[in-house]
């Protein structure tokens, strides 16, 4: 019996070390968004085309996470302002092609097991600046292909002007300073 015992929770030890691994980002049923005050009176809405990501994960723990997104994917469904966005009044593509975000810090809530405040490096404007992002996860299942799937949420909100972004162009009464952020996250087994 005992050595049944023993067995069985080598077995659990094994399993559970092969649970964590590496994620490859599904980006159809993945999305990075964003939403920004216009005038003080109004949210314009926009997210990213091109980006891609890093994910280790095991048991809904993020054990670490890298993202990259391409500033001139930026997308706010007006072709106008899409191209001002990605001048040099604003993400300035040519210089700054890349955004990006390397988790340093995974703390689960100790009361719900599904949400966790993940801290990171968040690269933007060529200026690096930690940020606090709400974790929820989704769940887990075998897709159809075999592959653990897992989907998480991460929500946050960043200041502009702490990454020197916008501010030789718009002022806060013309663009607020506060970006939400919404990450929706869907990724296969590797």
């Amino acid at each position: 019996m005992k050595k049944l015992i023993v067995s069985g929770l080598a077995a659990l030890a094994i399993l559970g070390v092969a649970q964590a691994a590496p994620f490859e980002l599904d980006n159809a049923h993945s999305s990075v968004n964003f939403k920004i005050k216009h005038m003080g009176i109004s949210n314009v809405n926009g997210k990213f085309n091109d980006f891609s990501a890093k994910i280790d994960a095991s048991n809904g723990v993020l054990n670490s996470l890298e993202a990259t997104i391409k500033t001139a994917s930026v997308d706010t469904d007006n072709q106008k302002r899409d191209d001002h966005l990605r001048s040099a009044d604003f993400f300035d593509v040519t210089k700054f092609s890349d955004m990006s975000f390397k988790m340093t810090e995974f703390k689960a809530d100790k009361d719900d097991k599904n949400e966790a405040k993940i801290t990171g490096e968040l690269t933007l404007n060529g200026v690096t600046k930690p940020v606090k992002l709400d974790y929820e996860f989704g769940g887990a299942t075998k897709g159809t292909d075999g592959r653990e799937r897992i989907g998480f949420n991460l929500e946050g909100k960043i200041k502009r002007s702490d990454f020197n972004f916008a501010n030789g162009f718009a002022s806060d009464v013309m663009l607020g300073d506060e970006v939400k952020i919404n990450i929706e996250v869907e990724a296969a087994a590797k």
